[in-house]
């Protein structure tokens, strides 16, 4: 516990305000302080804050009395602006204090000239201008100055000035008309716009008032408001931002005045401030106040936009404007040819029905971009156009060929690299350590840099120590507290450079491998392993150090060349070196599946307990790849939407490796409950996939559990990593990878979705890939509604703008069948418009269960309308 000791010297009034403070009489300072001169001021200054390092981490009773008077003593001690600036910003002092009363006091026979500058020094705080207003606030109306226009400080006055009434407290704000114009300028203010509540319209309503009262300009209100949201991106505010346009309610000639902002709004706009600019251009058309230049400017961006929503309201407001007639038709018509552009078919659809409808008023202009423009329609619509449009059209669209499926230009499967096979330099390890001081960063990284700290510790303890002193000084305040290593036994490189610096207790380390056995179990071996590892070699560092380690990769995907395992080997014989039983596991399971019969030979060779092991394990061939069987999970509170997970049983062998590799190979059911660690679901870490690099099937089974809440969870960002990398991974590509990547297609974070559709190409280039398989397993998660087909349609669509149309078109073939025998679920106009899209991309033919019945519907909807176009395309005979 802090002492808060008062220096024996110090004059009785120091004493005295010292006192007050380590009491936590708060409200004594200021009158203690009063009549202190400057000297004995600067003299307490030093014992304030030396009780101000000590209180960070005092948490007895009444520290928080004691925070509140330290925090206005030394305000009040402090003499110069930019040192009562810095002390007041204090976070561990200031967060106390529910009362500024005290501080205020303390501050109270200053000049307001200095009041006024020490505001404005705080405000140049981004953090603790919002976090700190009150204070800043009240120094500013005690100096009587004007109130700082920082970032910081204005979203602390949005924060805390809008009470109850809105318009009565923003009213009777001193600050209204300064802060109310940085409001549009500040990047993140402006949130508390979209809220209305029962009981007060809110912001919105407020300024709006206030406009009309004439306390603030309405013109500076419509520009700000316009002017944001034509840059504005985030949701919430660009809600809030609309909310007080609705107020304002501007008239026609507002709107007029504004045109061309408008108009430039419609490219790149959030959707819904580009939704409103189209909503004020169609009025200022339909008034006749929109010139043609401005109306073609804005549908061209409309056109070219995701958003089908919008690009149907423009090709409604061009058809009204055509058929008014008039000199600009010509320039309308041409506008419309830019949707063709459009990856969506039922918007092409629209716009060639439009040109179609006013084909007397398209001159020739018209028509050569209509040509020009066909061959981006899709194939029924091409027909369609030239039926329409005449033999120029067919002309122009002769020679675009149809889609193949014989060769679809996948990119090529990348293949794993060499890994650099000479050790870290003692300097480039120095520097891999400064950058990551708790061991984070890619497996391989971590690899290089534990072989590098194993080969450097056995050639010069001494010399290691030396070069390590400077970063491991650097960081031992974040690893060493109340006399143990904190990190010890729980994140690697803290674990291991202690144990190289000689500072970590055998006991301790001892301790340690006891808590890593004790816990292992399926899902934190990945976190254990490397702990093991660690105590493993930290136990001989000091007795029978290792020259190098048998496990460190020599592929870039964590896989270890068979014929360099069995050298490393030789080499340990030759030196009488005994390996460690961990280092051994890991070795052996990282070995590639692979094994030249020369290299088996050579290991026959090797004559110690370990050479004998891995002769026999590359005699035998790669370690066995265990049975997986795919399995749904039951309803229950825990599970109100059931999905599919995978349950493996034990490989063949686990028993011969030591924990916790053999709970990482031995049986894996995630439906029988929880286990014993209390986690449900293993890591979603390349760390995991670079345990077993050459079994992917063991690895994506416990993933699955995680994965399968990527459609909810937007935090687990880990997951857009492990997809591609486990692509790339060896061994059976089965039910459990499948399912990840159906899970990851379906997630909420489009990168989880962009590297689900990555890792199905790098499947693909390698023949790896069941689309079959992926089809049913999405079909059955759509159906049991863990995932939504918009996101699955939105990531297959990427596959097909890289032109694997073959293999979005082999798995939406599978897609479709449990899709239709059943009742039509939310987005099946999608997936059938993305299917016609592959099918007649990659020329496909044949049929599919359950479709000619729906396209013989009658009607004329989205669904009827995608699913006679996708069986016209297979039933084709050209």
């Amino acid at each position: 516990m802090p002492d808060y000791d008062i220096p024996a010297g110090a004059a009785p009034g120091a004493h005295a305000l010292l006192h007050a403070v380590r009491e936590g009489r708060a409200e004594d300072v200021a009158k203690l302080a009063s009549p202190l001169t400057a000297a004995e001021r600067r003299a307490c200054l030093p014992v304030l804050k030396a009780w101000r390092k000590e209180v960070r981490d005092d948490r007895t009773e009444g520290h928080l009395g004691i925070r509140e008077a330290l925090w206005a003593a030394g305000a009040a001690c402090s003499s110069g602006v930019a040192a009562a600036a810095q002390w007041l910003a204090a976070g561990e002092l200031w967060w106390s204090s529910r009362d500024l009363t005290p501080v205020l006091d303390a501050l109270g026979d200053r000049e307001p000239a200095w009041l006024g500058q020490v505001a404005h020094r705080m405000a140049e705080r981004r953090t603790v201008a919002r976090d700190q207003y009150p204070l800043i606030a009240a120094l500013v109306q005690a100096a009587g100055c004007e109130p700082p226009t920082t970032d910081g400080f204005v979203l602390g006055w949005e924060l805390r000035v809008g009470g109850s009434p809105v318009r009565k407290s923003l009213g009777e704000h001193p600050f209204l008309t300064v802060m109310v114009p940085r409001l549009f300028e500040v990047p993140e203010a402006g949130s508390n716009l979209q809220y209305v509540w029962d009981h007060d319209p809110g912001w919105a309503a407020a300024l709006a008032g206030l406009a009309e009262e004439g306390r603030l300009s309405r013109g500076m209100l419509l520009d700000g408001c316009v002017s944001r949201l034509s840059r504005e991106t985030r949701l919430g505010l660009v809600r809030g931002y609309l909310t007080l346009l609705t107020a304002l309610d501007p008239t026609e000639d507002e709107y007029a005045a504004r045109t061309l902002t408008w108009v430039r709004m419609v490219p790149d706009a959030q959707s819904l401030a580009a939704a409103r600019a189209q909503e004020v251009l169609a009025r200022l058309d339909a008034a006749g106040r929109l010139e043609t230049e401005h109306l073609v400017e804005a549908s061209r961006a409309a056109l070219t936009r995701p958003e089908k929503k919008i690009v149907r309201a423009q090709l409604t407001l061009l058809d009204k404007a055509v058929k008014r007639g008039g000199p600009g038709t010509e320039e309308l018509l041409l506008a419309v040819t830019d949707v063709f552009a459009h990856e969506e078919h039922s918007l092409q659809e629209r716009g060639l029905a439009l040109l179609i409808r006013h084909r007397k008023r398209a001159g020739g202009a018209v028509l050569a971009a209509v040509a020009a423009s066909a061959g981006q329609l899709r194939p029924d619509l091409r027909a369609r156009a030239a039926e329409a449009f005449g033999d120029v059209l067919a002309e122009e669209t002769a020679g675009i060929p149809e889609g193949d499926d014989e060769d679809e230009g996948l990119p090529p499967a990348p293949l794993p690299e060499p890994l650099e096979p000479e050790p870290l330099s003692l300097a480039e390890l120095v520097e891999e350590i400064a950058a990551v001081p708790e061991g984070s960063g890619a497996p391989v990284r971590q690899e290089r840099v534990l072989g590098a700290l194993v080969r450097h510790a056995h050639a010069d303890l001494p010399g290691l120590r030396a070069a390590l002193e400077p970063v491991v000084g650097r960081w031992k305040e974040r690893w060493y507290a109340d006399g143990h290593y904190y990190y010890l036994g729980w994140h690697w490189l803290p674990s291991l450079l202690a144990s190289v610096m000689g500072a970590a207790p055998e006991e301790e380390l001892a301790a340690a491998r006891s808590r890593v056995l004790e816990s292992a179990c399926p899902h934190r071996a990945v976190g254990l392993v490397p702990l093991l590892r660690v105590a493993e070699i930290a136990a001989r560092l000091h007795t029978d150090p290792l020259p190098f380690l048998l496990a460190t990769p020599t592929w870039s995907t964590g896989t270890i060349d068979p014929a360099v395992l069995v050298e490393r080997l030789a080499a340990y014989e030759r030196a009488g070196t005994a390996p460690g039983p961990a280092d051994l596991d890991l070795a052996l399971l990282r070995l590639d599946r692979e094994v030249p019969p020369g290299v088996v030979a050579a290991a026959a060779e090797l004559t110690s307990p370990a050479g004998r092991r891995l002769a026999a394990r590359l005699a035998e061939g790669p370690l066995p790849d265990p049975a997986v069987f795919r399995e749904r999970q039951r309803l229950g509170l825990r599970t109100p939407r059931p999905g599919v997970l995978v349950r493996t049983e034990a490989v063949a062998g686990h028993e011969d490796f030591s924990e916790p590799f053999r709970s990482l190979l031995g049986v894996y059911d995630p439906l029988t409950g929880r286990c014993r660690c209390g986690d449900e679901g293993g890591e979603l870490s390349t760390q995991l996939l670079a345990l077993l690099p050459q079994h992917r099937e063991i690895v994506a089974a416990r993933m699955l559990v995680r994965f399968a809440w990527l459609a909810y969870d937007e935090s687990i960002g880990e997951a857009a990593d492990v997809l591609p990398v486990l692509a790339e991974s060896g061994g059976p590509a089965g039910p459990a990878t499948h399912l990840l990547l159906a899970y990851g297609l379906g997630a909420r974070r489009p990168e989880e979705r962009l590297s689900a559709v990555d890792a199905m190409l790098v499947l693909a280039a390698r023949g790896q890939l069941d689309t079959e398989r992926l089809g049913r397993d999405v079909a059955e998660l759509t159906q049991l509604r863990r995932l939504t087909l918009q996101r699955v349609v939105e990531a297959l669509r990427e596959l097909v703008r890289t032109g694997a149309y073959a293999t979005a078109w082999a798995v939406l073939s599978a897609v479709l069948p449990p899709l239709l025998a059943d009742e039509a679920p939310h987005g099946l106009p999608a997936v059938l418009t993305l299917a016609a899209d592959s099918a007649e991309g990659c020329g496909a033919r044949g049929s599919v269960p359950g479709l000619d019945a729906l396209a013989a519907r009658p009607g004329s909807s989205q669904t009827v309308k995608q699913a006679r176009r996708l069986k016209n395309a297979l039933d084709r005979t050209d």
